[in-house]
């Protein structure tokens, strides 16, 4: 009977020990995800102040090239809607997403004054089957992309300037593509003798932020065309 009762004993104590030695475990693991995904969010705000002063200082920096131009009336609209773009920035600029219905919004009204600057067409397609008003997206997601266009692509074209914004779905993403006519990349490497912008550089690496924080899939692609550039920017549809 001793013996039953000391190996019982012996049981318990191992099992006692065991289950401690497994909490201590659960609870390092989780201090050591909750300082990843603080680390995290600390690096997408980061990454969102460092973007914010780049959109403002490449539309300020517009308006002085209209102003040099003698456009006085060009840069007169230009401010006027650019206040109201500003609003939206920095309303958007503490949300780490914002709806899809935002984003174009905001996307259309850079669009706009960017036209008071380069003489384009541009074009914001979206599948009706997405509900843009429920879809989250990363804020400032498409204007780095959209302005790269612009300014590398179309900038320096002659003849007819165009470009095109499509959103669809994918199986269970969503599938944005904005796909420019302008010089491509090469050319525009060429010209200007410097890469991609700033604000790119920082979509990109704030995707992989997202991806590593959230576990789900972004993916972005960019593609030389015969004539221009297409971007791909894969999302997973959340609502």
């Amino acid at each position: 009977m001793q013996i039953i009762i000391v190996v019982l004993l012996s049981i318990l104590t191992i099992l006692i020990i065991g289950l401690l030695l497994w909490k201590w475990r659960v609870r390092r693991q989780f201090r050591k995800e909750e300082q990843k995904r603080r680390l995290r969010e600390l690096e997408l705000t980061a990454i969102r102040s460092q973007m914010n002063p780049h959109f403002l200082f490449n539309s300020l920096n517009s308006v002085q090239n209209l102003v040099q131009q003698n456009k006085g009336r060009e840069a007169h609209l230009y401010l006027s809607d650019f206040a109201g773009l500003i609003r939206k920035v920095l309303n958007n600029s503490e949300k780490e997403e914002v709806s899809l219905a935002e984003e174009l919004e905001l996307i259309r009204q850079y669009l706009n004054l960017e036209k008071l600057r380069f003489d384009f067409e541009f074009e914001v397609l979206v599948d009706e089957t997405i509900d843009a008003h429920n879809t989250q997206v990363p804020s400032l997601l498409l204007q780095p992309f959209v302005e790269n266009a612009i300014v590398h692509g179309l900038q320096n074209k002659r003849g007819e300037k165009h470009l095109k914004i499509d959103v669809m779905k994918k199986d269970a993403f969503v599938l944005i593509t904005i796909t420019d006519n302008g010089i491509g990349r090469k050319a525009a490497k060429e010209i200007q003798q410097q890469k991609n912008g700033k604000g790119t550089k920082l979509m990109k690496e704030r995707l992989n932020i997202l991806q590593q924080k959230q576990g789900e899939k972004y993916k972005l692609t960019t593609t030389d065309l015969e004539e221009g550039t297409l971007v791909e920017i894969v999302l997973p549809e959340e609502k």
